[in-house]
């Protein structure tokens, strides 16, 4: 079981684990490849916007211990940054900051609504690009689950503004959310719904 709470704060005992279980998550024959980076400094990224997404969410919060960036190849290109915060004498994982790159190209940015009681949260934004996702009911409600804004791990109840966000990139576009991991086994082990998030993707790339 791998909660991804730890009772230590050294990057050379709790990184390796995070790894693990990123690895396990999306069943890789070979470590993932990664860096490491003190603080709440923000890891390398495909693009200013990701870039100041990533120095919003972690940069200068004073319980980042260090951030991790992963970059998934298989089955597709994410890219995966993640807080390790402080918590008594040992840490936990934090914030997750998923990204990928779409071939389609959107004319616009859109972002997904805050939750909402009563239904699920759409997008607004670029009117073309909006209409096409919104369109997509069986999408909107699985990322309005993914993107948690409260979720507990290590006895610690954790919480996040929503933040999902396709803006164009280059000659496409990129996908941007923010997320919390999720527990399961009743605490005792937990998961960061990588798949998830990479089924996600292809959702959202065949929808434009």
């Amino acid at each position: 079981m791998n909660n991804l709470a730890y009772g230590s704060q050294q990057q050379e005992k709790v990184v390796p684990q995070v790894e693990e279980k990123l690895r396990k998550e999306l069943g890789a024959s070979s470590p993932i490849a990664h860096q490491v980076q003190a603080g709440g400094a923000a890891g390398t990224s495909v693009g200013t916007v990701l870039g100041d997404i990533g120095r919003g969410l972690f940069g200068g919060r004073p319980d980042v211990l260090f951030t991790i960036t992963f970059d998934i190849n298989t089955p597709v290109p994410v890219q995966l940054q993640t807080s390790v915060d402080r918590q008594g004498v040992g840490c936990h994982v934090g914030t997750l900051l998923y990204s990928a790159k779409l071939s389609k190209a959107v004319k616009g940015a859109v972002t997904l609504e805050a939750p909402k009681m009563f239904g699920a949260s759409k997008f607004t934004g670029d009117t073309e690009t909006a209409a096409k996702l919104n369109a997509k009911g069986d999408l909107l409600k699985r990322l309005g689950k993914l993107a948690r804004t409260e979720s507990e791990i290590g006895g610690l109840t954790l919480k996040l503004e929503r933040m999902v966000k396709v803006v164009p990139q280059d000659q496409g576009a990129l996908v941007v959310l923010s997320t919390l991991a999720r527990p399961t086994s009743m605490g005792m082990d937990a998961t960061l719904d990588a798949k998830e998030f990479i089924d996600l993707v292809g959702m959202i790339e065949k929808a434009l």
